[in-house]
């Protein structure tokens, strides 16, 4: 059920699949040129053999990491496909874990509590009037917790209400959610279980509070024209994300080296951070941010450093510079934690 870690076929992603096992699926279950669908997708493997196979393919998946190392996976194999983005709160899941770094800033006033339980409370705001009110965030990081649905609402209710410390003096709590089915039948259900305390509970989407943020990284770029076209290059490259995971690791791996009495190098970022780049693309054809992206030019850089541009792989390193025919309108660039910018050039 899931592929040998020394597989030539591995391209890193947790839950991969071995073509194999698909190919025997796909074999025994379609014809040649049917479609095959994998709405929980993650690598792509499905997609991939079913294109080798002669079948046409739908992939979808929640997480903007499936999505481009599918994309990357079936390019290679020359596929024909176009990216469809659905634009319905689930956009939320882009970058959850950068969503959720950012969002005790975003809640306003929003501030830990040592004394809530951090298996239901994110944190609290204090009102003039209310007081301490605890507030309940949906984790970006678990998929299941898109629907807020009635069980975890009656294991809110039932449990997490417990856990308030009567000292407190709570009279409201705050639940941001992703999506609900039918808020009416859901404020019904809290009117109804919520009968053990006079704690008022409130509904807030977490929509309407992300709805204007963008979490980018910062870029500097040079964009210049040629004889046989236009160059652009990215000069200036920096990503709190990046910073931040290299910085929790370099923690770690001194802790234990001191522990073990072994020396430790800290991985260390260079002044340009270009290598914390692992694709770039230049839209040459849309201006419109929401517009369909078209990839004219695009390179992606492996963790051997070598560069594949547009779909060809090549024993070249990155020089930071990236080539087109047409004058780019939109540039996307994907750091190594498969966070993605997009910045208008025009």
């Amino acid at each position: 059920p899931s592929l040998n870690t020394m597989a030539d076929e591995r391209i890193d992603y947790a839950t991969q699949k071995p073509e194999a096992l698909l190919e025997r699926i796909i074999k025994a279950s379609s014809n040649e040129n049917m479609i095959v669908a994998d709405f929980f997708g993650g690598s792509g493997v499905t997609a991939a053999v079913a294109q080798k196979l002669n079948r046409r393919f739908i992939h979808c998946d929640v997480g903007i990491n499936s999505i481009q190392t599918t994309r990357d996976r079936v390019k290679e194999l020359n596929a024909e496909f176009d990216i469809l983005e659905i634009k319905d709160g689930i956009s939320l899941f882009r970058n959850p874990a950068q969503t959720m770094d950012k969002l005790k800033t975003l809640i306003k006033g929003l501030s830990e509590n040592e004394n809530l339980d951090k298996d239901f409370w994110f944190g609290s705001i204090t009102d003039s009037k209310l007081g301490i009110v605890p507030v309940s965030v949906p984790n970006l990081l678990d998929s299941s917790s898109k629907m807020l649905d009635i069980v975890a609402m009656n294991e809110l209710i039932n449990q997490g209400l417990n856990t308030l410390d009567e000292e407190l003096d709570v009279k409201k709590v705050i639940v941001y959610y992703i999506d609900i089915e039918d808020i009416e039948a859901m404020q019904k259900f809290i009117k109804e279980q919520n009968t053990h305390t006079l704690i008022e509970v409130e509904l807030r989407p977490l929509s309407e509070l992300l709805d204007e943020v963008k979490i980018e990284d910062y870029i500097e770029y040079h964009l210049e024209q040629k004889e046989q076209g236009y160059e652009l290059e990215i000069t200036q490259f920096l990503s709190d994300r990046v910073n931040q995971k290299i910085k929790a690791y370099n923690e770690k791996k001194a802790a234990q080296s001191i522990k073990n009495g072994k020396t430790f190098t800290p991985i260390s970022i260079s002044e340009n951070g270009l290598e914390c780049i692992e694709y770039i693309s230049i839209d040459c054809e849309n201006a419109d941010k929401n517009a369909t992206w078209e990839s004219s030019s695009e390179i992606k850089i492996t963790k051997n450093s070598f560069v594949i541009k547009n779909g060809v792989k090549t024993k070249e390193f990155w020089n930071g510079k990236i080539t087109s025919s047409k004058k780019p309108l939109r540039l996307k660039v994907r750091n190594i934690c498969g966070d993605e910018s997009v910045i208008d050039l025009n």
